[in-house]
């Protein structure tokens, strides 16, 4: 039982160095110049932000975090693109709603309401499926920690728009996670 949980422990440490080993890569090739381009950069290290960030507070084992990470980038995806069809329907009412017959705007009323019940959908999907991956605990912490997230990355931005260094590091880089109790 103490060989378990040591090897559970050493387990965490390989994940953690293999988030921060990530990190520095990133980090380093961007500060080589050796980006393809700002934006994949930009992607690339927010990816490696929020998985260090995750992983750390939800506790993943690796087992689990190899179960959730696709769940996630799937359900992530899912609910991007519904956001997205949502503020193109948006935009298309803003651009063209002197020109709209009433029809044509009950129609987009209509599409906006089935994204959000699909969203509902994807959200009901998506927790059903993590209660195969992950302990209920689990399942509540990370609705919890995603709200987190935003928030520390909205922290992180403001500062960054106010001209004062980030919470840890203040290089304009996303940092480390802090922690579990933002």
């Amino acid at each position: 039982m103490i060989y378990m949980n040591f090897y559970s422990i050493d387990m965490k440490r390989i994940i953690y160095a293999a988030v921060i080993i990530m990190l520095a890569a990133v980090t380093g090739a961007s500060a080589q110049g050796q980006r393809i381009g700002q934006g994949q950069a930009d992607n690339e290290r927010l990816t490696a932000y929020k998985i260090a960030f995750f992983t750390q507070r939800l506790d993943l084992t690796p087992a689990e975090a190899e179960k959730f990470w696709p769940l996630y980038n799937k359900f992530s995806d899912g609910k991007s693109s519904l956001q997205a069809e949502r503020l193109s329907l948006m935009r298309h009412v803003f651009q063209n709603e002197a020109s709209m017959s009433d029809a044509e705007l009950s129609a987009t009323a209509d599409k906006l309401v089935q994204t959000y019940a699909d969203e509902a959908t994807l959200v009901s999907s998506f927790n059903m499926d993590l209660k195969q991956v992950l302990p209920p605990l689990k399942v509540i912490k990370l609705f919890q920690i995603e709200t987190q997230y935003k928030q520390q990355l909205l922290r992180e931005l403001n500062q960054r728009r106010q001209g004062q260094p980030a919470a840890q590091g203040g290089r304009g880089r996303f940092n480390q996670p802090q922690s579990p109790d933002l």
